[in-house]
């Protein structure tokens, strides 16, 4: 069977003297019709090149899901403590007397994780996904133990940030894992599945951790993370096969090697980009809560953030091949890559944004507890599941994924506009739905921007890892820049209204704990619930922008096909006749018979095979 799916030669262009001689090439190594079968069914000599993805690595069938399970107990500990500690933060910030540094229990791990994205990107070129992979699980656990045994808040935020760096090296890695054992074609579905932890996680952690926290502690939120961190350790031991990173030279090797391929990582990339997010995560964290945004921290935090992002650029392109990221990512096709950063960016943000406002809603109007108010999540993220599951089986289906992109979006913004008309009296039945149409919408394209990055390299593999982690990094970025912007948004409005239409409430108290309000006099209570779901809107009405720009960002996104040619699915009695599978894409067909000559080489030698 023939799994061509785009020939690397096209891609490359070659001159009219180069094709020919490679068609020669490839055409002097197959084995004629006489040959024994013995010489046919010989391998080619050598390893695949540098841009191509070897095949002896790809797994399929049980093989495949008995690793990718290992990859998703790993993911799922990830997911699940970005989602536990939501309702243990109360307690933590109680017990320590750490009002003040609650934010920066979830803001550590989220700055590190989102820092070091790029970085691992470019770690994987030199050292093997697999036990990077498991030393990731490591590190993670080491800033779960601290954080367990903390004395105090401070060592806590320092476990946490710890933990975020072991995160962003585990997502990076089994990114890099699923371009190297599966097929283009079979990984929107697999990516559906990563989609799909995400969403679990997002339902069973608040639940988990509020029962621990009011059964066995807060600490048990951090110590569960062992217990499922084990089990990932020996699962990716035992059932990963190590190989070489993509694109690495063989012959290079040696501890001496690698050490100077270390040394010789962009370490002042990795530098600028972790004082740029630090600057930025610091000035939004306490702008518009802690301190205004006149502020002159503030503002000295955003200036310095924007100058380390010019920074940035201008280091990226004189490091060139080696930066942190190579300008060959977005050489390639700039406008499409910008487009994937800013949908996963956009989608991301919607995602949260979405996510946060309707447990406080339900608070506010029913009289909802934090774990009560999660079960009122139940019907987006259940949603979100189900719309990135099913999504991903239609993209390995048909081999298109760009109208989800374009699509999909359009529902989301409906949703948010229809709840952006709630009131105290909306039917929950309305809301649900309401919730449905926005978890389609963000389901169907969370998952999907991160493989349109994928797609976009397919012919490039040892860029897969860095331009699979640009897209990554925009999604987290998105996640802190939207989380940070509901808080000033909902903060201002609640400034603005409470003094209107609830004069006599406590506003410090209620910004703190919406649930505050029912501690009110009885009088009071219906004015302030009415003062807080006006102050909200703002917060159901921004995603509506979010899904708009993220429609106009995917506009850009370069509409390829991942479906193999259907005569590629042929079988030995198309190769007995002489048929050659076509070339899939159409701008391939347009590089006339030069092209068409390569394709038909490159088709031949994998049926010789």
């Amino acid at each position: 069977m023939s799994k061509a799916i785009d020939s690397p030669a096209l891609s490359q262009s070659p001159t009219l003297e180069g094709a020919d001689d490679e068609r020669k090439s490839a055409l002097a190594t197959l084995p004629s019709s006489d040959a024994p079968s013995s010489q046919a069914n010989k391998p080619p000599a050598g390893p695949p090149g540098p841009m191509q993805q070897d095949p002896s690595l790809i797994l399929q069938g049980k093989k495949l899901a008995v690793v990718f399970t290992a990859m998703l107990l790993a993911l799922f500990l990830i997911s699940l403590d970005q989602t536990v500690l939501s309702t243990a933060l109360p307690r933590i910030a109680s017990d320590f007397n750490a009002f003040d540094k609650q934010g920066w229990c979830s803001s550590a791990f989220v700055l590190t994780q989102t820092a070091f994205i790029l970085w691992f990107g470019q770690f994987l070129r030199i050292y093997s996904a697999k036990w990077t992979l498991i030393g990731c699980i490591i590190v993670f656990e080491i800033g779960s133990i601290l954080c367990a045994a903390a004395p105090n808040v401070m060592a806590l935020i320092w476990g946490r940030a710890i933990s975020g760096v072991g995160a962003a090296g585990m997502f990076v890695s089994m990114i890099q894992l699923m371009a190297t054992i599966t097929r283009l074609e079979d990984r929107p579905k697999l990516f559906g599945a990563f989609g799909g932890v995400f969403g679990i996680s997002s339902v069973i952690g608040p639940l988990a951790g509020g029962g621990l926290t009011d059964h066995a502690g807060w600490r048990w939120v951090f110590w569960l993370n062992l217990c499922v961190g084990a089990p990932a350790i020996l699962g990716c031991t035992f059932l990963l096969k190590s190989s070489l990173p993509i694109g690495a030279d063989p012959t290079k090797r040696s501890p001496r090697d690698l050490l100077h391929q270390t040394l010789r990582m962009d370490w002042i990339g990795a530098t600028l980009v972790l004082g740029a997010v630090t600057a930025l995560v610091y000035a939004l964290q306490t702008g518009g809560n802690q301190k205004p945004w006149s502020d002159g921290g503030v503002i000295a935090c955003f200036v310095v953030a924007g100058v380390l992002c010019v920074a940035i650029f201008f280091w990226m392109r004189f490091k060139g091949d080696t930066a942190l990221v190579p300008p060959a990512v977005f050489r390639k096709s700039p406008a499409s890559i910008c487009g994937i950063c800013g949908a996963s960016f956009f989608n991301r943000c919607s995602l949260l944004m979405i996510s946060y406002a309707i447990p406080v809603f339900f608070q506010v109007t029913r009289h909802h507890d934090a774990t009560k108010s999660g079960l009122d999540l139940l019907a987006y993220m259940l949603s979100v599941v189900i719309t990135v599951i099913g999504a991903g089986r239609v993209v390995s289906a048909t081999g298109r994924y760009w109208y989800f992109l374009v699509g999909a979006p359009v529902l989301g913004a409906v949703g948010a506009g229809l709840l952006y008309t709630v009131t105290p009296s909306t039917s929950t039945a309305k809301i649900i739905g309401y919730q449905i149409l926005c978890g389609v919408g963000t389901g169907a394209t969370l998952q999907n921007s991160l493989f349109a990055m994928q797609a976009e390299f397919r012919n490039e593999m040892r860029l897969v890892a860095q331009a699979t982690g640009v897209a990554s990094f925009s999604q987290f970025l998105g996640g802190t820049v939207s989380l940070a912007i509901e808080q000033a948004a909902l903060s201002t409005q609640l400034a603005k209204n409470f003094p209107i239409y609830a004069p006599q409430a406590p506003l410090a108290i209620i910004k703190e704990s919406p649930l505050e309000i029912y501690s009110l006099p009885s009088d009071i209570i219906p004015s302030a619930i009415f003062a807080y779901v006006k102050s909200l809107k703002i917060v159901f009405v921004i995603p509506v922008a979010y899904y708009g720009l993220g429609i106009i960002s995917a506009l850009f996104i370069t509409n390829i096909s991942i479906k193999p040619p259907s005569a590629a699915k042929g079988d030995a009695k198309d190769a007995e006749e002489g048929k050659v599978a076509p070339v899939e894409e159409s701008k391939e067909k347009a590089e006339g018979d030069v092209a068409k000559g390569v394709a038909e080489g490159e088709v031949a030698r994998s049926e010789g095979v």
